[in-house]
């Protein structure tokens, strides 16, 4: 039988400042499967979401973020078609990233088969490469892709971000639920996508130890 069960509280941060040298932004499946109408597997709120993701593109590609998307890619007789409908047939229509949030040149597009896009893929490899310690993730689903992503990053010591606004989900419980997860179990910090605000640490702050040796030698001299 159907029952209420209420999520406990969690902390929205007012303000979530992140060094733009040291964060990527992770768009996860905005997807015309899930995003559109004729879509094969839409999230109710999807679709409203992208102003909000939309705004922190426009953050990140002006302050110098490296910026993701995921793209959920499957193919014929995916195991996962026996979870869910047919959804993201490679090379599909439905398969295809939102016009509105069309990846521009250089920014990577990483293909996945499951929830979490760490998962047999390259994605940690180029975080580690690029010198990432922050990840702003939204995008769709919520308790889901999102989700599986922005908690296989905290497994990994990665600092985590995730704007409400920008995230949707299914059903309002599962918004709610998967962020409090985010929340307690992670301690990533809830915010909202016009609370984020990019500042450029000092940059000696990431001088090497080799650069400080090299420097106290030639001071030496």
């Amino acid at each position: 039988m159907p029952r209420t069960v209420e999520v406990p509280e969690y902390e929205i941060h007012d303000k979530v400042r992140v060094d733009p040298g040291r964060t990527a932004l992770i768009v996860v499946d905005m997807q015309n499967d899930f995003v559109k109408e004729g879509g094969t597997l839409v999230v109710p709120d999807a679709e409203g979401t992208i102003p909000a993701i939309q705004s922190l593109l426009a953050l990140a590609r002006g302050s110098g973020m490296k910026v993701i998307f995921t793209q959920d890619t499957h193919g014929e007789d995916d195991p996962e078609w026996a979870i869910w409908p047919e959804h993201v047939r490679e090379d599909s229509w439905g398969w295809r990233i939102v016009d509105e949030l069309e990846p521009q040149d250089g920014e990577l597009v990483i293909r996945k088969v499951r929830y979490d896009a760490f998962y047999g893929t390259h994605l940690d490899h180029f975080l580690r490469l690029w010198g990432v310690e922050t990840v702003i993730v939204c995008g769709t689903v919520a308790s889901i892709c999102v989700h599986y992503t922005a908690a296989s990053a905290a497994l990994r010591w990665y600092d985590v971000v995730v704007p409400k606004d920008a995230t949707s989900a299914l059903t309002p419980f599962d918004l709610e639920s998967s962020l409090r997860q985010i929340d307690f179990l992670f301690n990533g910090r809830v915010t909202e996508s016009g609370n984020i605000v990019a500042e450029r640490t000092d940059p000696n702050v990431y001088k090497s130890k080799v650069e400080e040796a090299a420097e106290e030698v030639s001071r030496d001299r």
